[in-house]
């Protein structure tokens, strides 16, 4: 029994319903020709591919600035974490008998 394989297609995990409708709507706005479900898929599923992949470009815009151009899986661990202190970067933690003995 072969294994499942990848799609390799990035707009293979688009709806095939969301595709379906987009190409009855463009057919309507055609005057509905016969014998054409197969260019108006072709045009849907086209259109689909190119709104996915404007939104995937966009998205890596937003992180490299957000990140400054770096690898986002490069940056500390603390980086673009909410709450913590720019002071408290870079200090070590204090152990328990430096604690108590503040007290």
């Amino acid at each position: 029994m072969p294994g499942k394989t990848k799609a390799t297609d990035p707009a293979a995990h688009l709806s095939d319903e969301a595709i379906r409708q987009r190409a009855y709507l463009l057919w309507e706005q055609d005057g509905r020709p016969e014998g054409r479900a197969d260019h108006y898929w072709h045009l849907a599923r086209d259109e689909a591919h190119k709104t996915h992949q404007a939104m995937v470009e966009e998205m890596g815009s937003r992180t490299a600035a957000a990140t400054g151009g770096r690898n986002p899986a490069e940056l500390p661990a603390e980086a673009g974490k909410p709450g913590k202190a720019k002071s408290e970067a870079g200090k070590a933690p204090k152990s328990r008998a430096t604690v108590h003995k503040a007290l």
